[in-house]
C-alpha cells in the first residue's frame, strides 16, 4: 500500500490534469482528511524532490519531464544500477539480504500466478531494494527521483517491462544469485545482460563482463 506522499503524489498527478493543471493545499488536506500543516509538510518534501511545483495563489502543479526522452532514462537508470551494484556486494547486510530474499520468493510466487500487475509492482521492489543495499545515499536519492518522475511515463512501458516477463524473472534469478554470493562481476554482468543491452547503452561503448 501505498505511504501518504505517495498517495498525494499520486492524486496530484491525476487531479492537476483535470484541473487546469493545478490542486491547492486546502483540496489535498481536505481529500485526504489531514491537517493543513501536515499536508504542507508532504507537499513541501515533494516539491523538493523535484515531483511537484508550487504556484504562489494557483496551488501545485506536476512537474513535467516528458522533454526526457526515453533513451536518455534508460541509460541513466542503468548507470546508477551499474554503480549501486558494485558497491552492494560489498556493503550488503543481513538486513538487505532478507529484504532481497523476500522480494524474490515474492517475484517467484507472482510468476507462478502469472500475476502481471503484481510482477510489475514488485519487479521495481526488487531493483530498489538492490539499491539500498550500496548504502549510498546519493544513489538511493537519484533512483528514488527516477522512480516518482520518469519511470512512471507510458512510453517507457514495454522497456521497462518486457512482455516475457518470465525472461526479466530468469535475469532476476543471475541477479540474486550473485548477490547472494556478494560476486561483484557476476552482478554487474547479470544487471547488463537484464538492462544492459539497450541500444542507447551499447552507444556508450560500455562492454559488458566476461566471465
Amino acid at each position: 500500500m501505498l505511504d501518504i506522499k505517495d498517495q498525494i503524489r499520486e492524486y496530484v498527478y491525476a487531479g492537476a490534469s483535470a484541473n487546469d493543471g493545478f490542486l491547492s493545499e486546502r483540496e489535498i488536506a481536505q481529500h485526504f482528511n489531514l491537517k493543513r500543516n501536515n499536508t504542507r509538510e508532504v507537499l513541501l518534501r515533494l516539491e523538493g524532490e523535484g515531483v511537484l511545483r508550487r504556484h504562489p495563489k494557483r496551488g501545485y502543479s506536476y512537474v513535467d519531464y516528458d522533454s526526457t526522452d526515453a533513451a536518455t532514462v534508460i541509460v541513466m537508470r542503468y548507470m546508477v544500477e551499474r554503480e549501486a551494484v558494485r558497491k552492494a556486494a560489498v556493503r550488503a547486510t543481513r538486513e538487505d539480504m532478507v529484504r532481497l530474499t523476500l522480494i524474490f520468493e515474492e517475484l517467484e510466487a507472482l510468476i507462478a500466478a502469472k500475476d502481471l500487475p503484481g510482477f510489475m509492482a514488485s519487479d521495481m521492489e526488487f531493483h530498489t531494494a538492490l539499491i539500498a543495499s550500496s548504502h549510498d545515499n546519493m544513489l538511493i536519492k537519484i533512483f528514488e527521483f527516477m522512480k516518482a518522475t520518469l519511470f512512471r511515463r507510458r512510453d517507457l512501458a514495454a522497456g521497462e517491462f518486457p512482455q516475457s516477463f518470465v525472461k526479466t524473472q530468469e535475469a532476476h534469478r543471475k541477479i540474486f544469485a550473485a548477490f547472494k554470493a556478494r560476486d561483484a562481476m557476476a552482478l554487474e554482468q547479470a544487471l547488463y545482460d537484464h538492462i544492459g543491452h539497450h541500444e542507447a547503452i551499447a552507444g556508450l561503448g560500455i562492454p559488458a563482463r566476461q566471465g
